[in-house]
């Protein structure tokens, strides 16, 4: 048999469901496409630039980075998105909300119009920690904020506000313990926004997650794009 024949033998990557949309786009064209009040749960994972210190990882040597005035402004849009009540989930780190200690106003990040900050919760890193600044980061921690003018209700299912299992590729999230958060927080058929999908953690969630739930992400890098494609493939053939 020849190596092309067996090239057709071989098998065919499930295809994404309908339900699931991973763009490569830049998050702001993505989030000029949402319909006003349709998103019941946004994820922010941001490539921030103020990692790049001693001491950290060098994300800038993977991926393109942004400043906390855009990833503010890109906040601020992602809100309009949500329906009253709906939730946003951002990751950040220890050393950023430990400085938001001692500045003299709130970075635009987190002063964010329309957004109430309610809760938040930590994934601890098993096995393999991360560079920190002053510690080695073995935990993560994420923030949860509701849309004003309206209550978040109940969650559907009970829901740990902590997570422990071993880190994947960089930049990559616990897709177990989040898709968790869409059966707790997003209702059957509800929609879920990725700001910055990165390697298509949140998707995969969501895929995970079932139930008819729906996603939009945005990545803009072509290369991880078409990674965080294969990898979402793999959940659903799993």
């Amino acid at each position: 048999m020849t190596m092309q024949q067996m090239g057709l033998l071989a098998p065919t990557p499930p295809k994404l469901p309908a339900s699931i949309d991973l763009r490569c786009a830049d998050v702001a064209d993505v989030l000029a496409s949402i319909e006003a009040e349709s998103v019941d749960l946004v994820v922010a994972d941001p490539p921030w630039d103020l990692y790049q210190m001693p001491g950290h990882d060098n994300p800038g040597k993977i991926y393109s980075l942004l400043t906390e005035e855009q990833i503010g402004a890109h906040m601020t849009a992602a809100v309009q998105t949500m329906r009253r009540g709906g939730r946003l989930a951002l990751w950040t780190c220890w050393p950023l909300l430990a400085e938001v200690l001692m500045a003299e106003r709130l970075p635009p990040w987190l002063n964010v119009p329309g957004l109430v900050w309610k809760s938040g919760g930590s994934w601890v890193k098993v096995g393999r920690p991360t560079c920190g600044y002053h510690w080695r980061s073995a935990s993560e921690p994420v923030l949860l904020g509701t849309r004003k003018g309206g209550a978040a209700g109940r969650a559907l299912a009970i829901l740990k506000s902590g997570s422990a299992s071993a880190p994947e590729q960089h930049s990559r999230k616990p897709a177990p313990w989040m898709a968790e958060w869409c059966r707790a927080w997003v209702p059957p058929g509800g929609l879920v926004l990725d700001l910055y999908a990165g390697l298509g953690s949140v998707a995969e969630a969501v895929v995970l997650a079932g139930e008819g739930r729906r996603y939009i992400g945005a990545e803009i890098d072509p290369e991880r794009h078409a990674t965080a494609l294969a990898m979402v493939r793999r959940a659903v053939a799993s």
